[in-house]
């Protein structure tokens, strides 16, 4: 009786590796898979969730892991690939809880999804990256990154949100990747073992039924036991060379089919861990501003102001996009569109004009305009936002007010309830603090989460700044003794150590104290002691930066002295 017997062959899933593709092919590729791909109507209705599936491959690696960790401590042979997987595990965990962590699950619904049949529900971004790993076999680099985004943004942009989501997909998609040259590793793996088990049958017991067709493994696993002359392996090898010869194959084709199989694994799952480690390198708020098509736009703005500010105010004039505009990329487009447009028909008419800057139309007084061109309708809860915003005041003061209201009414009904109308008043009394301190707390915790802080926009000068931005840094303070004034100027040139633009000012607004005349005896020594630290600090730096501002004293009637003028 031979040792096979045929068993049904089921689809095993192939590592991502297709053609490899050049810089140029790659980027022809780019553009029809944006001319093919349809987007769903409803983005929140795919059934396809990435972290879903994330949690089931890193399951299985992990498995995988102390199985094949088991094998190495043995002592057992283990592929190159394996010892990829073995050596670089700690950054796969690592990857995974990062992806976790910047993947909320309410992010990834909003992300456009695709509506064919075979990407049904899956994020158009995510598709992206399993394309670009699988025609690299899992090679990644900045330029490839780069050319690709832009080939598919000439067809069809891509919204912030997927730029953003863009180094998260491919993590996703690597570690896909990872997961599924486990599941061939493993394969390989048991059929090594199921040579093993072959060969160490006592003799006179019937041999094992193997599967068939055999793995490249079992034959390649059973000729390097052959090197050891026994017996059975010659038996066995018999069996097997029948086997093949039964699929037109030889022992040695499939032995070299087997070793370029590991060496193909190795490189893929090289790649694949060492695009890993870049994505964990690489700037990507730089990449996501140099791919978006929104940011191009909004960097037309007709004051220059845009391009001059720093990454956090760009960032938040971008949010403001987002928020205006539905979630295509080409609606994105049109609003950031609009919203130069309109700033540019100011600066046509007045060209200093402060609503000339795109960032007047996209959070500042102009954004009800901008709103009623693009069609935006905000949702209740931004309505009841902009509705304590405008009457800020008037909502706070009047919900402690309510509160307080509700809590002393509580305190009169309890006194009623219990037969001691008498008591009414003292029991309204003596609610109305602890009232209107529950009030208080409760107010603020509601206006903590309804109305979220804002950075102010900000200039970002990288290369200094310029004269039309030259800047003065005042220190009001007193002037009490000559020694209380070299301290100041010791503090005052520590302050100019540590900017040292020549753009930037800085003077001391100096007021003496409070006396009972307009002048005293020590005032000229203290304001000369002052001017000539001034002085000296200017020729030790060779520069005017320094200045001194002084007042002299002025009556206050109401508080009986001559002072400062202004002074608190």
């Amino acid at each position: 009786m031979g040792l096979f017997t045929r068993q049904p062959r089921f689809a095993e899933p192939t590592p991502l590796r297709g053609e490899i593709l050049s810089l140029e092919s790659l980027e022809d590729r780019a553009k029809t898979l944006a001319g093919a791909f349809t987007l769903a109507r409803n983005s929140r209705a795919g059934r396809h969730h990435v972290l879903t599936r994330l949690d089931e491959n890193m399951r299985f690696v992990r498995r995988a892991y102390r199985d094949l960790a088991d094998d190495a401590r043995r002592g057992d042979g283990v592929d190159p690939a394996t010892e990829w997987l073995l050596d670089n595990f700690p950054l796969l965990e690592t990857q995974a809880r990062a992806v976790r962590h910047d993947l909320p699950r309410r992010y990834y619904k909003r992300l456009p999804k695709l509506a064919a049949r075979e990407f049904s529900g899956m994020a158009r971004i995510y598709a992206m990256a399993l394309e670009l790993i699988r025609h690299g076999d899992g090679r990644l680099d900045s330029e490839r990154l780069t050319r690709f985004v832009l080939a598919y943004q000439t067809i069809a942009p891509l919204t912030l949100g997927e730029l953003w989501a863009w180094p998260i997909m491919l993590k996703l998609a690597l570690l896909e990747n990872v997961r599924i040259l486990t599941e061939g590793i493993l394969r390989a793996r048991v059929a090594r073992h199921q040579a093993n088990t072959a060969l160490g049958q006592q003799a006179g017991r019937p041999p094992q039924l193997l599967s068939s067709p055999l793995h490249s493994a079992f034959v390649a696993q059973l000729r390097q036991r052959m090197l050891e002359h026994d017996p059975r392996v010659l038996l066995l090898h018999a069996e097997v060379e029948t086997e093949l010869a039964a699929q037109s194959k030889t022992s040695e084709d499939v032995v070299r089919s087997e070793y370029q199989r590991q060496a193909t694994d190795q490189a893929s799952m090289g790649n694949t861990i060492s695009s890993l480690r870049l994505c964990e390198t690489l700037d990507w708020s730089r990449f996501v501003e140099r791919l978006s098509a929104v940011e191009q736009v909004l960097r037309r703005d007709p004051s220059g102001d845009y391009a001059r500010m720093d990454f956090d105010t760009r960032d938040r004039y971008r949010h403001a996009v987002e928020e205006l505009a539905d979630s295509t990329g080409e609606a994105q487009v049109r609003v950031s569109l609009r919203a130069v447009e309109s700033a540019r028909e100011i600066a046509a008419r007045a060209p200093h004009d402060r609503r000339a800057h795109v960032g007047y139309h996209l959070i500042g007084s102009g954004r009800r305009g901008l709103e009623i061109d693009v069609a935006y309708h905000a949702s209740l809860v931004t309505r009841v936002q902009r509705f304590w915003l405008r009457h800020a005041t008037a909502s706070y003061l009047g919900s402690i007010g309510l509160l307080t209201a509700v809590g002393t009414f509580a305190a009169a009904a309890y006194v009623r309830a219990v037969g001691a109308p008498e008591m009414v008043t003292p029991a309204i009394l003596l609610a109305l603090i602890p009232a209107s301190e529950f009030a208080v707390q409760w107010v603020q915790r509601i206006v903590s989460a309804l109305v979220a802080p804002r950075r102010l926009p900000r200039l970002e000068f990288e290369a200094g700044i310029p004269d039309n931005a030259r800047t003065i840094v005042i220190v009001p303070t007193l002037l009490a003794s000559v020694s209380g004034v070299e301290h100041l100027l010791e503090h005052l040139e520590v302050q100019a150590l540590g900017n040292l633009d020549p753009k930037i000012h800085f003077a001391i607004l100096t007021d003496f104290k409070d006396a009972p005349r307009v002048a005293m005896p020590d005032d000229d020594a203290i304001l000369a002691a002052a001017k000539s630290g001034i002085e000296a600090l200017n020729r030790s730096h060779a520069s005017e930066r320094f200045y001194l501002f002084h007042r002299d004293r002025q009556w206050n009637a109401k508080e009986g002295v001559f002072m400062g003028w202004e002074r608190k």
